[in-house]
């Protein structure tokens, strides 16, 4: 009798807490998730790839589509950002750098590196100044200043070149304006619409479609067009379609194999063509 009651002893000591895991009173934890398990007291990271250089996600705090925007895939490294800065300065571009455009409710929209351009060549000024990319603001500038003012010097009884007027820098929207479909590349600060161009004498050179016979004011607008697509690879104008009629809009897009949609004055709409190539405003 005394073995069998060491016996029942020993297997009530033995018997797993199994009881104890469904008591009301203990605490109730949530179960690990199989694929980041790990032994009870680990304290290793988890392991990242080689090579990253990027901070992982916190998984448990952040939802699981969260990827990046597209304006952080926009970001250049400081050393490639300050170049570009460099760039700048070094053919007399005036700016600002102001703090990175983050909207809270769309994580594509917005520039982390934004600056502001309120002169974009000697003596020409961005009407209102623009908060634009600095690799858009470079392209502007090589464009302004290698071809808008040189062509501008051949307009009788203007004199120079003051004024580059600015319809839309920055801005969160759909392309064209729409409620839905892709962003503009407005919304990522690589884009910048010309409205006009102000001279020092004489009435301004507003954007706008031209008469079938072009006088000189029209091979103006069409030579200053053309040239644009030497710096982005994006030129739309009035000819491209309804949206276009009154600006330029001009953008540093990426696109396969170098393509670049460049839309000179007469171009056809979209609309009255088969297959149109994607417009990017």
């Amino acid at each position: 009798m005394r073995r069998l009651a060491v016996v029942m002893v020993a297997l009530v000591v033995a018997t797993p807490a199994t009881a104890q895991d469904l008591d009301p009173q203990a605490p109730l934890r949530p179960m690990p998730r199989p694929e980041r398990a790990a032994p009870v007291g680990a304290t290793q990271p988890v392991a990242r790839p080689q090579g990253v250089d990027t901070v992982e996600p916190d998984i448990e705090a952040a939802p699981a589509t969260a990827r990046p925007g597209q304006r952080d895939l926009l970001r250049l490294d400081g050393k490639s950002q300050a170049a570009c800065l460099a760039g700048l300065r070094e053919i007399g571009v005036v700016y600002q750098e102001v703090k990175p455009v983050v909207p809270d409710d769309d994580r594509d929209c917005g520039i982390l590196q934004p600056i502001e351009v309120s002169i974009i060549a000697p003596g020409v000024v961005v009407s209102p100044a623009a908060v634009i990319r600095c690799p858009t603001a470079l392209a502007l500038a090589g464009w302004v200043q290698d071809f808008v003012v040189p062509a501008a010097a051949r307009l009788e009884g203007r004199g120079e070149l003051t004024s580059i007027e600015n319809g839309s820098g920055y801005v969160c929207r759909r392309r064209n304006n729409q409620v839905d479909g892709a962003l503009s590349e407005h919304a990522f600060g690589n884009a910048f619409d010309v409205m006009g161009f102000r001279f020092e004498h004489g009435p301004a050179v507003m954007i706008e479609p031209g008469p079938a016979e072009a006088d000189l004011v029209q091979v103006f607008q069409d030579a200053v067009r053309a040239a644009a697509c030497l710096d982005f690879t994006t030129v739309l104008g009035p000819g491209s379609n309804a949206s276009h009629d009154d600006h330029l809009h001009l953008d540093i897009i990426a696109r396969p194999g170098g393509y670049r949609l460049c839309e000179l004055g007469g171009a056809p709409a979209e609309s009255d063509v088969g297959v149109a190539p994607p417009t990017s405003d």
